[in-house]
């Protein structure tokens, strides 16, 4: 739950180019970077994809008990064919951005690493070793 937590957080707070410039700063390789940037529009999109999907049948009154197996069928076939146009779309966008261009990319934005990022991931972390030690010496917890 933790790292759904997060997922969503850094997807909900953190522009793609925020993204890209933080991983430039990082010195990520942009086989790595790029595809990752691709992420951050992909699953909002497909978000909205399913939901639009999830829609049309209820307008058409089809639901898990009226069809059975046959909705889920119903729900991922048009669902996996939005996901490929979506991906060759953004694709197609990230390329004519020159996302992949020989040259270095300019950013508008600052990146950085404040008193702030500090203090968050020294309380995951603490988190983390007390969750770890509770898992491995149950004992040791007097409630």
């Amino acid at each position: 739950m933790p790292t759904l937590a997060l997922a969503y957080f850094v997807f909900a707070t953190t522009t793609v180019s925020e993204f890209m410039a933080a991983m430039g700063r990082m010195r990520i390789p942009d086989w790595i970077a790029i595809p990752l940037s691709v992420l951050f529009r992909f699953f909002p999109t497909l978000g909205q994809e399913a939901r639009a999907i999830n829609a049309a049948m209820r307008m058409r009154n089809i639901t898990p008990i009226s069809r059975g197996a046959s909705y889920v069928e119903n729900c991922l076939v048009p669902l996996m064919s939005c996901a490929v146009s979506i991906g060759e779309d953004l694709s197609a966008a990230a390329l004519a951005r020159g996302l992949g261009a020989p040259w270095p990319r300019t950013n508008t934005g600052s990146v950085g690493f404040a008193l702030v990022d500090a203090v968050v991931i020294a309380v995951s972390l603490a988190a983390t070793a007390a969750l770890a030690l509770s898992l491995a010496f149950p004992e040791a917890i007097a409630w």
